[in-house]
């Protein structure tokens, strides 16, 4: 009995995964499209949580501390928690993974600090995820970062990546021949996370919020008179903002109101539906 326990305790130590750190379920869900069993994911900010109110919990901070690497994306609060416990992470190897984006300036005002000091005073969107073309570089990144510090998984990760960029390529595909032909190219949403979604498909997205709040009346008038100009039927919004001025707008134009999910690890799910939503309410 104890010869078994030591064999499968020498077994549990040669096997164990080296833990990797991520922001954001997206971000997760590029990393094991890429790692595959190598590593095990650790999500700083669950599905369906806030990354603006996000606080760092002693138990946050003691999974991170296990972590061998921690993959940043470019987010506000990265930019803010990461100085303050960047000593308590001596062991953990702190690596961007948006090296190469070109970033779009926000188009809100939501205290999103600019990642990198060559860009203009301007704020970028930091919303780079929710974009094809975005993915593949994040996902080439990752892969790199990977192959230089587990070479020995190399030829695994490269096999991954290969076929995770045509995945998206399969998507963008699908995505392109959806949007293609609509008519409408305007959407409206809450809080203006799609601008690089938008961008890859020639859509113009039009927000809600404004400088993070509600739009005044004036500015809700305004809103109305361009959904019914462009004939705009769909709203998008998301969990933890706001309804009160979509559900006005939706009223005012026979308009149907649609929750995404920006931060949803189904990130293939989640641009399949936006896209199904805006093909549906043009028929």
């Amino acid at each position: 009995m104890r010869f078994v326990l030591v064999f499968f305790s020498m077994l549990f130590l040669g096997i164990a995964k080296p833990l990797i750190s991520v922001s954001i379920p997206p971000q997760a869900y590029f990393l094991n499209q890429i790692a595959g069993e190598s590593v095990e994911t650790n999500t700083l900010i669950p599905q369906g949580s806030d990354p603006h109110t996000f606080e760092f919990k002693p138990s946050t901070l003691a999974k991170l501390q296990k972590s061998d690497l921690y993959l940043t994306i470019g987010l506000e609060f990265e930019e803010i928690w990461i100085p303050k416990i960047k000593d308590n992470l001596s062991k953990t190897q702190i690596l961007p993974i948006n090296e190469g984006i070109d970033y779009l300036h926000s188009q809100c005002n939501h205290s999103h600090h600019s990642h990198d000091s060559h860009h203009d005073e301007e704020e970028d969107d930091p919303h780079i995820w929710l974009s094809p073309k975005n993915a593949k570089i994040l996902a080439s990144n990752i892969a790199k970062i990977l192959i230089a510090h587990y070479p020995q998984n190399k030829a695994l990760y490269e096999k991954n990546l290969k076929a995770f960029l045509q995945k998206v390529d399969t998507l963008n595909s699908k995505l392109t021949q959806k949007l293609s032909s609509l008519k409408v190219r305007e959407f409206i949403v809450y809080h203006p996370s799609w601008a690089y979604f938008a961008k890859d498909y020639n859509l113009i997205q039009i927000p809600i919020e404004i400088e993070g709040k509600e739009p005044k009346a004036r500015e809700l008038k305004h809103l109305i008179q361009t959904a019914k100009k462009h004939h705009i039927k769909v709203i998008f919004t998301q969990n933890g903002f706001s309804t009160l001025a979509s559900n006005q707008i939706a009223k005012a134009c026979g308009a149907h109101i649609f929750i995404t999910d920006p931060l949803a690890y189904e990130w293939e799910r989640e641009l399949e539906k936006i896209a199904s939503e805006l093909e549906q309410w043009q028929k």
